[in-house]
Order: structure tokens, then C-alpha cells, then sequence
């Protein structure tokens, strides 16, 4: 799915990592706490798979659409036009949703019919024609996307909360894509206390195995994995930057 710091470009060295550690170290639990697009645990294999996220229309449309994986084809989803867009951006702006416009609906449109996945704060995805002239149909390229996941998702345990409700875990496979530091954090990341997290981690690692996607980390954390990446800001901006996995050496 696509969405704002989607892992999906690297998912491959990442499930690497991932489903070596499940596998040597016979983990039965897989939890991540900032599930996001669900681009990395769609591909985990573990008894339990668990995603969290603090957005709930986010988990609301993934709960409602892996209960019913055929819904996202009804002629609701055909296109978004921009006045629906506006609406239903409006909804979420004033917390206003009740039987015709639900949570897992605005979040639907919100994520999909959103730029690059920004959940209303990309502006309006539509289609364009791009320099090479090539039709670019970024709802539906984001529908597509989705209803190819969906299968992969059914199963998974969802929960809408702060990372810490995980607090009394113990032998399970964490894995941590945070809001990265000094970037730009849209709707529910902002404001994120970046120091209480890496506390956090350290208390984690001691009784179970925490792996951290970010792009820098407290000196006592030791880095696994480094990989340079083009990133898209907007439509125009392009830059450079290095996406890391790090683990907590005590």
C-alpha cells in the first residue's frame, strides 16, 4: 500500500533480516507497532502476526477491508472525484463521520486518493500526464496496490494505539518503523517524543528481539542493515538519504 515512509522499495533486504531472526530464534509472535501501508508484515510468516498503528482510520479501513476483501471493488471505489475528496477530507478534518461517511471510508479516500499516500496532506492525487507522456492514474494505481495486498493482510491482528500497549510483551520479534527524526511529520506523528522511544526500545530488548528502521539512533545502538534511497517529498522534491535498521547492544 502505498503510504509516507513506505518501506516497500527495501521490504526485500528488510524480510531478509526479519524472517531470518523469527526463523533461527523459533518466534511465534510478530509485532509491529507502526504498521503504516503494512509493507513489510504482509510478507512475514509467523504464527502471530500483530499491527498496530495510532491512526485509526487507517486501522479502521484495514480492519473493514480484510473482513470483506471484495469490498474495495464495489462501484463506491470506481473512481474519487474531487469533490467526494474534499468531503470526506473535510469529515476528517472536524471528526465528523457517522453511517454514510464511516472512519474506515474517510480513511479509504484519505489514503488512496491522497498523493503519494499523505492521508489529506498530500493534496489531491489526481491523474496526470507525465513528461514521457505516460498517463499516470495515481488512485488507481493506489486501489490496484491495495487489492493486490489484501490477501496477504487477512489474518493479522489489528490494534489502533501509543506503541507502548505493547509494554508486557515478552519473546516476540518487534519490529519499529518510527517517525524519523529531524523530517517532516504529517497528521499523527507530529510532536513525537523520539527520546522516550528509544528508551523504550532499550526496556523492550531485554525480553524479546527489537529491530528499529530509522535513519539514526543513540550511540549504544548498533546499525544491522544501510541502504541509500531516493525519496519523494512532494512532487517536485527528490532527495537523497540512507535508511538504517538498527538493534540495542546493552
Amino acid at each position: 500500500m502505498k503510504y509516507m515512509g513506505s518501506k516497500s522499495r527495501i521490504k526485500t533486504d528488510i524480510l531478509k533480516i526479519l524472517q531470518k531472526l523469527i526463523d533461527d530464534n523459533n518466534i511465534k509472535t510478530y509485532i509491529e507497532p507502526f504498521c503504516g501501508g503494512c509493507n513489510v508484515i504482509d510478507e512475514i510468516k509467523c504464527d502471530n502476526r500483530i499491527a498496530n498503528d495510532n491512526n485509526e482510520f487507517l486501522i479502521e479501513m484495514l480492519k473493514k477491508l480484510t473482513e470483506d476483501v471484495n469490498l474495495i471493488n464495489e462501484d463506491i471505489f470506481n473512481e474519487v472525484p474531487k469533490e467526494l475528496y474534499d468531503e470526506c477530507r473535510n469529515r476528517f478534518n472536524n471528526y465528523n463521520f457517522d453511517e454514510e461517511y464511516p472512519k474506515w471510508y474517510i480513511g479509504a479516500i484519505g489514503f488512496l486518493a491522497s498523493y503519494n499516500g499523505r492521508f489529506y496532506d498530500g493534496g489531491y492525487a489526481k491523474t496526470v500526464i507525465s513528461k514521457t507522456g505516460k498517463v499516470r492514474n495515481y488512485y488507481q494505481e493506489a486501489k490496484n496496490n491495495l487489492i493486490n495486498q489484501l490477501p496477504k493482510l487477512v489474518g493479522i491482528k489489528w490494534y489502533n494505539g501509543d506503541y507502548t500497549i505493547f509494554n508486557d510483551v515478552t519473546d516476540a520479534l518487534i519490529y519499529c518503523d518510527p517517525p524519523y527524526e529531524n523530517t517532516k511529520q504529517y497528521g499523527t506523528s507530529k510532536n513525537f517524543n523520539h527520546d522516550k522511544f528509544w528508551e523504550w526500545i532499550k526496556k523492550m530488548s531485554k525480553n524479546n528481539i527489537v529491530v528499529v528502521s530509522s535513519e539514526i539512533a543513540p550511540n549504544d545502538f548498533k546499525c544491522i542493515w544501510e541502504q541509500e534511497i531516493i525519496r519523494t517529498q512532494d512532487n517536485r522534491q527528490r532527495f537523497k538519504s540512507i535508511e538504517r535498521m538498527f538493534m540495542y547492544e546493552e
